[in-house]
């Protein structure tokens, strides 16, 4: 009889961590809707289209905090129902009430926003609180998804693929939170929020590479070095970026296929980790991907780095030019610390690995 009831107790406990798994997924998938959309309004914005709180990127941003709710109420049904692994998951389930308070409440300061203000820019007061939310979000989603990948992986090859899905919306997230900090898109006729043009210059060189090096070495560390992983997860990322930021632009469609070639590094990044799995390899990995983020955050990085070394306007037909113009200056003063933050975050993204580890 008592062993009965432990099966029956294993199987519940079980259930429970694949409820709580789910709820990680759907959280992760909300806020990738949620990342797209604000990518795509970002675009709207330097297009000059006309903006209100009912638009189609809009639209997409809260469809993707709707099922971000949605993946934080099932998580949590998961978690009341464990018993043994409750330690495990409290971490990522308390990250994700406190980034899905920030998602929820938004909304309504956003509507509220454009209601008294008309068109907002990117650094607005919503839009930042939207983005930080989106990455606790991300953050809470990711720890969940690898916590359980810890415990299952060993039985299922394909399952740390997963990983993918838990930090490419990190990435992101991470992407946008640097962007409203560097980028001139925030003054607007009410409140002028540009950042300053070095403080926005430092941090977008030391920030872009080690985002860049930092989400592709934590995804392959916790996989152990999965073959594939740093390819698929670089691949998908600038399928988003390209599809978002150049796509809606028919001046810069040209510019895809050199956009494209982004995905070698990755490859070759790829190969070194999956073959090596050498702390050296790491390093070298580490320092190639942080060495091309201004060729990865193509094209709007390019607004950053103009603001200091030419200081014009710049319309949407003239993105591509511009940015040639100036990137052997970039490359010139940004190229070494670019390829330092690359390594600094293969020390960084290999203690945080171990942390998520950590129970």
């Amino acid at each position: 009889m008592k062993v009965q009831q432990k099966k029956q107790f294993s199987s519940f406990e079980k259930h429970s961590q694949k409820i709580f798994f789910f709820g990680s997924i759907l959280v992760s998938f909300g806020i990738l809707f949620v990342t797209v959309g604000g990518s795509w309004d970002i675009t709207n914005h330097l297009l000059n289209k006309p903006e209100t709180f009912f638009s189609l990127p809009h639209a997409l941003m809260y469809s993707g905090v709707a099922i971000t709710l949605i993946g934080v109420a099932i998580s949590f049904i998961g978690y009341r129902n464990l018993h043994h692994f409750k330690n495990i998951f409290s971490l990522p389930l308390r990250i994700k009430f406190l980034g899905i308070a920030l998602l929820t409440g938004a909304g309504p300061f956003d509507f509220v926003w454009h209601s008294n203000f008309g068109l907002d820019g990117l650094l607005s007061p919503p839009h930042f609180t939207l983005i930080i939310g989106m990455l606790f979000c991300s953050i809470g989603g990711m720890i969940g998804i690898s916590r359980f990948l810890k415990l299952k992986s060993s039985k299922n090859f394909l399952l740390p693929y997963l990983l993918i899905l838990g930090v490419l919306p990190v990435w992101l997230a991470g992407s946008g939170v640097i962007s409203s900090l560097t980028l001139p898109f925030s003054n607007t006729d009410y409140f002028q929020f540009n950042p300053d043009e070095t403080f926005a210059f430092v941090v977008a060189t030391i920030a872009f590479p080690f985002l860049i090096s930092f989400s592709a070495l934590m995804a392959s560390k916790i996989s152990n070095f999965k073959p594939g992983i740093v390819t698929i997860l670089g691949g998908l990322f600038l399928l988003i970026y390209g599809m978002t930021a150049i796509g809606p632009n028919f001046s810069m469609l040209e510019s895809a296929e050199f956009y494209a070639l982004n995905l070698i590094p990755f490859v070759i990044s790829d190969l070194i980790l999956s073959f090596g799995k050498s702390k050296r390899s790491s390093l070298l990995a580490g320092g190639i991907l942080g060495s091309v983020f201004y060729m990865v955050y193509y094209p709007y990085v390019m607004y950053t780095y103009n603001e200091v070394l030419l200081g014009k306007l710049v319309s949407p037909s003239m993105i591509f030019h511009t940015y040639f113009e100036i990137m052997p200056q970039v490359i010139q003063f940004t190229i070494i610390p670019a390829i330092i933050m690359g390594i600094i975050a293969v020390y960084v993204a290999n203690r945080f690995s171990k942390k998520i580890s950590m129970y």
